[in-house]
């Protein structure tokens, strides 16, 4: 890992894997049982099992929601010139597939996705929308508004994989609002697994003055 990367985890990573939560699950006896059967046989714990199961079933349960999202429906060119149809949305920042993709975003100031299927996703934004991004399991980071035309760059070797926008008046640093946080903030939710989504404007006042009040808790 060179001087860079490490530079951006330190800064930009909020991903705390070093704390653990309590929960309670009841399990039919017929799984309890099997589960009793892999711990003799692994020579493993009951919570270590179902830890690893639970990440398993993640990753999974990712995949399939990825495969659902891919291929957006491209909308039509909208004028930049008119605030009254400025949209806001909340963007995934593919922490979960590419960590290295993540932090260039943080560090580059932009929203960008990656791949045909999704990086389509990038051509809705016009100038003047407002984007927040969000880190799968860790909540959103970082704010911007859309600026300049599209940028098609390479991603993994392959040539106009990777398409961008510019975000100016970028906010990071802040300490992330989690999905859990949002929900309470805004009393609703939002599908924290699609590439792109728009955000109502409720939602996003809530997230402003969020996002504004821990800003000055980093700076007082």
């Amino acid at each position: 890992m060179g001087i860079r990367e490490i530079l951006a985890k330190s800064i930009f990573d909020q991903t705390d894997e070093s704390t653990t939560v309590p929960l309670s699950i009841r399990l039919p006896h017929n799984l309890n049982n099997e589960l009793e059967e892999l711990t003799q046989t692994l020579d493993k714990s009951k919570s270590f099992l179902l830890l690893e199961f639970v990440k398993a079933g993640i990753i999974e349960t990712n995949k399939l929601l990825e495969e659902k999202a891919m291929n957006p429906q491209i909308e039509e060119k909208r004028d930049p010139e008119n605030f009254i149809k400025y949209k806001k949305f909340m963007l995934n920042t593919n922490f979960n597939n590419d960590k290295s993709s993540h932090f260039a975003m943080l560090e580059e100031k932009e929203a960008a996705a990656f791949r045909k299927g999704w990086k389509e996703y990038i051509c809705n934004l016009a100038e003047g929308d407002k984007v927040y991004l969000y880190q799968s399991g860790v909540g959103f980071i970082a704010s911007g508004t859309v600026t300049g035309d599209l940028i098609k760059g390479e991603y993994h070797g392959k040539a106009d994989e990777k398409y961008s926008k510019k975000l100016k008046d970028f906010k990071v640093g802040f300490k992330a609002i989690s999905a859990k946080d949002f929900k309470a903030l805004t009393n609703n939710g939002a599908n924290f697994r699609m590439t792109m989504v728009e955000l109502t404007s409720k939602q996003v006042m809530k997230l402003d003055e969020e996002i504004d009040r821990r800003m000055k808790l980093n700076n007082p």
